[in-house]
């Protein structure tokens, strides 16, 4: 057990939690917001101003489900305060400057959250106070992620909150199997049900996790009923959190869903399926983590060349910046495919032309009835082709999840081999999300962030479970 955390430790904590906080209003920049995090910011707007998550830019405000609600709440919140700070303004003038600057604050609460959690995992776990603190650390500077050039903090994107919301639903989930009690197994449910309204496969995420529960106690040798107790309990929670959300989008927009980005998520994978076997080599280097991309370019020896117009690689360039890259969006946006260069563009293409064709047949949701559409070509392609589907799995796990899934599986292992049922717990909730994008989506470098933090504590664990197991082999012999 470890020893109770003195004063100078919590003088330490102090001090930490305010050089954290100056960190992170550091990080905080005037940058525009755009995209993925733009649609954030319209559904807060408009839930803030007509009480309406949608993402019409003018009236009539028309309800809307693309993207899940939680991000449109507290940001709406956040827009209330910089209204009362500043004073109402039009809508442009929150996507960039001063007003965007402070509304990116939000996340300050979130990652408050998320240190405070990963402190406790390291601490439960066994770690000591400054083992503890560097998962911490570790955690921070991951989420904040200069390897790809990525700092979900100076943005409106769901990481931070994802990432919160997925490490106090793990420890919840160990402290409430472990000690049995079911109270915090449905706290743990309520966590991942708030994080499937931000990112809606988590709730796939944690009904997997509800059924694995026995399986799991059956390889640790605990109680099998047990545990289906706490399955189902935990599954029931999740369910019944999202519930509402999803009667709210029937009743508005009549599909039963979160959200309706699904179906165009997995048509996109599976447009990838269709790759051919030097595509599939050379996705290799493509997709390589850094920084070992020079490394597998001159193992396979493939050049830069290779992603330009023309070369073996070009159906694999997603870069922004590339020779083709308008050409190939211009394309998309006319709804030609067969003019498409790369298979990024050629599913949205297929979805431009989709959307045409239903807004001419009257139908009310083109949006949601041709993500619907999608979803069902993208299972038709995935059930005629169930091995490259596979084998493509492995080589998406390399480009989005590797640096996540390497530890995890590790530490499972390590779990299942030594019945660490804690370890084991706050492991299998992230290393389920990466299972579920690896199958399931076109697996980016993004998608696995929420899982990071807890990434950090199996880093940190592990080479002291190594050097105790070391040390104890010592004595013994």
């Amino acid at each position: 057990m470890n020893a109770r955390i003195s004063v100078r430790h919590w003088v330490v904590l102090c001090v930490s939690a305010v050089t954290l906080v100056l960190f992170w209003s550091w990080r905080i920049t005037d940058a525009a917001v755009v995209k993925d995090a733009g649609q954030n910011l319209r559904m807060a707007l408009n839930l803030s101003r007509t009480g309406t998550i949608s993402l019409s830019e003018a009236p009539p405000m028309e309800p809307s489900m693309q993207r899940e609600p939680l991000p449109a709440v507290s940001g709406a919140l956040a827009v209330r305060a910089v209204d009362i700070l500043l004073g109402p303004a039009p809508a442009s003038q929150y996507f960039q400057g001063r007003r965007a600057a402070l509304l990116k604050y939000q996340n300050v609460p979130w990652l408050g959250l998320l240190s405070a959690v990963i402190f406790m995992i390291g601490w439960r776990l066994g770690l000591t106070f400054w083992l503890s603190l560097l998962c911490v650390l570790l955690a921070n500077l991951q989420l904040l992620n200069a390897w790809y050039g990525l700092c979900m903090l100076d943005s409106l994107l769901t990481e931070s909150s994802a990432a919160a919301l997925l490490a106090l639903g793990s420890l919840l989930l160990a402290q409430g199997v472990c000690s049995d009690r079911l109270r915090q197994v449905a706290y743990a449910g309520l966590c991942f049900g708030l994080l499937a309204l931000v990112k809606a496969a988590c709730l796939y995420m944690a009904l997997g996790v509800a059924i694995a529960l026995p399986g799991l106690a059956l390889l640790l040798r605990g109680s099998v009923g047990s545990a289906a107790r706490q399955g189902a309990v935990l599954g029931a929670v999740a369910a019944l959190v999202v519930l509402p959300w999803m009667m709210r989008n029937y009743q508005s927009v009549g599909y039963f869903d979160i959200a309706g980005r699904g179906g165009e998520a997995l048509y996109d994978r599976a447009v990838l399926d269709q790759m051919t076997s030097d595509e599939y080599v050379g996705s290799l280097y493509a997709w390589a983590p850094y920084p070992l991309g020079g490394v597998i370019r001159r193992l396979l020896g493939y050049s830069k060349d290779d992603f330009k117009q023309g070369g073996r690689l070009q159906r694999l360039n997603e870069e922004s910046n590339s020779s083709f890259a308008a050409r190939d969006e211009a394309a998309e946006l006319a709804g030609r495919p067969q003019d498409t260069l790369t298979y990024y563009r050629r599913g949205r293409a297929e979805r431009v032309i989709l959307v045409r064709d239903l807004v001419a047949a009257g139908n009310p949701q083109p949006d949601i009835a041709a993500d619907r559409e999608l979803k069902k070509r993208a299972l038709a392609v995935i059930r005629q082709h169930p091995l490259r589907h596979a084998a493509l799995s492995l080589t998406l796990l390399w480009r989005g999840g590797i640096v996540a899934f390497v530890p995890l599986a590790v530490a499972l292992g390590y779990a299942l081999k030594r019945r660490r049922t804690e370890l084991a717990l706050i492991v299998l909730p992230s290393f389920a999300l990466i299972l579920f994008y690896t199958l399931f989506a076109n697996f980016e470098t993004r998608y696995a962030m929420p899982s990071y933090p807890i990434v950090a504590c199996v880093l940190v664990l592990l080479p002291v479970l190594w050097v105790q197991r070391r040390r104890a082999r010592r004595a013994a012999g």
